[in-house]
């Protein structure tokens, strides 16, 4: 068993040794951040175009217990523009990912997520678009203020999506803040 396997399962045998009590709780969440669409400017004019964009997220989810949760999300991961004319690239997705909450402090904590996100990649210029499955997977920071308010911040790889024969690919990454309201 590799090193990476035997830290997983010992998180997972932690997590349940801690966690006896359901946490039970739904939440929702909007998060507002900048995207990177790595490689989009390859070949283009320079200084003409932007890989980078202003994007958001609203999400939903389930902490099954204090530690380990579920969230679906759909994101607008923005458009980008080539020599200020019509745009280059545009992309939105979904995303079910498994959620990790590990406290560092009464109210501080890590948080992780790895899942499976579908990304649709539209090259506009040329009318094409593509759809990917990739794993997504990302790393955070959350701060409750209260029970039911959460502010964090996190880092999201989403994977390289789009056709190399239809829109080229790029691999998009998403960084972000946002609110979390428990019900």
């Amino acid at each position: 068993m590799n090193k990476l396997a035997k830290l997983f399962a010992a998180v997972l045998v932690f997590g349940a040794a801690v966690t006896p009590a359901i946490a039970g709780g739904y939440y929702g969440a909007l998060d507002i951040g900048q995207t990177n669409a790595k490689d989009t400017c390859t070949g283009g004019p320079a200084g003409g175009c932007k890989d980078t964009s202003t994007a958001f997220r609203i999400a939903g989810g389930y902490q099954f217990t204090p530690m380990w949760g579920a969230e679906v999300s759909y994101g607008d991961y923005s458009r980008s523009t080539l020599g200020g004319a019509t745009s280059q690239w545009e992309a939105n997705g979904l995303q079910a990912s498994g959620t990790g909450t590990f406290p560092l402090g009464h109210d501080f904590s890590v948080i992780a997520k790895a899942g499976v996100a579908r990304t649709d990649l539209s090259a506009t210029a040329t009318s094409r678009s593509a759809t990917s499955t990739t794993l997504g997977f990302g790393i955070g920071a959350q701060y409750d203020f209260s029970k039911s308010v959460s502010a964090r911040a996190q880092y999201e790889n989403l994977g390289t999506v789009g056709n190399t024969n239809t829109t080229g690919t790029t691999k998009i990454t998403f960084v972000s803040v946002g609110a979390v309201l428990r019900f």
